[in-house]
């Protein structure tokens, strides 16, 4: 059984300044580009056993905060016009740079998106994607793993409250797992590199594709041989950059960005350069479950209109948002879960939250490390967290909410839930 693969690197720099994403407290659009920032892409054909028939399936990461939800839906309609591919083929992560444009219109607090530049970018990465199908050729698939230590848990309590602040004992996952794909003369064609760890270095207003940006970029220009390297994010949404002095976090540089980039580059080579194990090819199998994450409360029409009086902005924006876009006052929120098989002992599992560590660190134990969690997918409906940290409270779990226009925190029920679905999910 054959697996047939194809890339392309697409520039998706702004061709005009743009507001960036990710912190409430940048005014105004970019001041320049420190690094380019790019959308890179696999455009996989894989032969389906039961139907004897050729299937497509599409990867793409991007240097990106995340993929919007109205993004993807549409994307996810021209491939299936396109390539006839099901929803289980596509798979669009983002690394969560926060050095990048935003996608999303639904997110105003956390950046407002450019229309011209979301226009552009989508023509841009159709354009890619015929230019991956055209380059197809056979490959093989290799896997290997190591450590990279630059992530540490951020939720920490302090006087009774949970604070942002660096937790040596929190939860994180330093394992970096890299997949190198093999063509017939035995070059490497990609790499895909998976690691897990907000790329928020820096608050400073220049496009950037972050710390995991340019460990790739690193990787295509040293390793080299025109391969493509792609980042895949896991749950990194209570682990961050280990940027801290007296106990408190600090914004830093584009110095400690190509620092923290040359660190993970090591890891990855080390890995390249040790024991890599040969996958065998598998049915281009997969799954699509969308499952209701239920809100604490549902605010009313009368309670939202109070709102938008209010003196502090998060608040007034929020509810102006509701009230200008009644579709987001809903009961409850769908976590997009998409698993995607791509060899055996390979399997993907994308989500389009802000998963934390804890749930990618479930998916890896479930499945044996079989699957490798890819959160920041598909879409974006904000931070999900445990039932524990929703208890304690804090930014994650119960104060982000309105930076995302969900109608309050998810429930403490909705963790049971999530587990047993990522658990079906896994051991399939």
């Amino acid at each position: 059984m054959n697996i047939l693969l194809g890339t392309s690197k697409i520039d998706i720099t702004p061709s005009h300044p743009v507001m960036l994403a990710g912190y409430s407290n940048r005014k105004g659009a970019y001041e320049g580009v420190h690094h380019p920032i790019y959308a890179k892409a696999l455009f996989l054909r894989q032969q389906d056993e039961e139907t004897g028939t050729a299937r497509n399936r599409l990867l793409v990461a991007g240097d990106l905060i995340w993929w919007s939800t109205e993004q993807t839906e549409k994307l996810r309609r021209e491939l299936a016009a396109r390539w006839g591919m099901r929803t289980e083929d596509i798979l669009f992560n983002a690394s969560h740079s926060h050095s990048g444009p935003q996608t999303s219109s639904l997110m105003p607090s956390l950046g407002a998106a450019d229309d011209s530049y979301l226009q552009e970018l989508e023509h841009k990465l159709l354009a890619g994607m015929e230019l991956a199908e055209a380059n197809l050729e056979p490959v093989s698939i290799q896997r290997g793993s190591g450590v990279c230590d630059i992530g540490i848990h951020r939720r920490k309590l302090v006087g009774g409250k949970i604070v942002i602040a660096p937790n040596k004992q929190g939860a994180k996952d330093s394992e970096v797992t890299v997949i190198r794909f093999v063509n017939a003369a035995g070059e490497a064609k990609a790499w895909i590199v998976h690691y897990t760890c907000h790329p928020t270095t820096t608050n400073a207003n220049f496009v950037s594709s972050e710390y995991c940006g340019l460990a790739m970029e690193q990787l295509e220009r040293e390793v080299g041989g025109g391969a493509l390297s792609l980042f895949f994010q896991g749950c990194c949404g209570d682990v961050r950059p280990p940027l801290y002095r007296d106990g408190k976090f600090y914004s830093g540089t584009d110095t400690d960005v190509q620092q923290l980039g040359a660190r993970l580059y090591e890891s990855v080579k080390n890995v390249l350069n040790g024991p890599m194990h040969e996958l065998r090819p598998c049915s281009p199998t997969g799954a699509h479950v969308k499952l209701p994450l239920a809100f604490s409360t549902v605010p009313t029409l009368s309670e939202l209109t109070a709102y938008s009086q209010s003196a502090e902005p998060i608040v007034r924006n929020w509810a102006k948002l509701l009230l200008d876009h009644p579709k987001l006052v809903r009961p409850a929120a769908e976590l997009d879960l998409v698993r995607m098989d791509i060899a055996d002992g390979l399997s993907l599992l994308a989500m389009n939250a802000e998963m934390v560590v804890e749930y990618g660190l479930l998916i890896k134990d479930r499945s044996n490390n079989r699957t490798l969690p890819v959160a920041y997918s598909n879409g974006m409906i904000g931070y999900v967290s445990t039932a524990r940290q929703l208890r304690e409270g804090g930014y994650e779990s119960v104060d982000s909410y309105p930076l995302f226009g969900l109608c309050s925190p998810f429930t403490e029920a909705a963790e049971p839930e999530i587990r047993q679905t990522l658990t079906e999910l896994v051991e399939r």
